[in-house]
């Protein structure tokens, strides 16, 4: 039994299996990749080697470079430095109240400096006059 579904492919019906494993009719199909669907139970068994993990994991890394280098693209012709990149996220996505907390912490820190220099700094006393002899 044979089912058309276009030019390049159709449906194979039941096909007996021979006591050496092969499939008669397949001959045709020599060399080339078909789909085999196993009569079974619900679960069909599907083994795999490590080859074939591998080489799917090669390409799953292949693609997420792929994804990640061109954010990296956007993000440089958005931003041109991660200082500009940092700066736009504070101004737009940070909450109100810790905008300017650099600003505020770097004004404190200048009056604590200072404050601690005026302690260490000597006051300048009037030269003693000295008297004649």
């Amino acid at each position: 039994m044979k089912i058309d579904i276009g030019s390049d492919g159709k449906i194979l019906g039941t096909k007996r299996v021979s006591a050496n494993g092969q499939i008669s009719g397949f001959t045709e199909y020599a060399g080339a990749e078909v789909l085999v669907i196993l009569p079974g139970g619900e679960m069909p068994v599907v083994r795999r080697d490590a080859r074939d993990v591998l080489d799917e994991m090669e390409k799953v890394v292949e693609e997420r470079m792929k994804v990640a280098f061109q954010e990296y693209k956007n993000l440089r012709q958005r931003f041109g430095s991660p200082q500009k990149a940092a700066e736009s996220f504070l101004r737009t996505v940070s909450p109100s109240n810790l905008r300017g907390v650099v600003e505020r912490a770097d004004l404190w820190l200048r009056e604590q400096a200072s404050a601690v220099e005026r302690r260490l700094r000597p006051e300048k006393k009037a030269p003693k006059k000295r008297k004649p002899a």
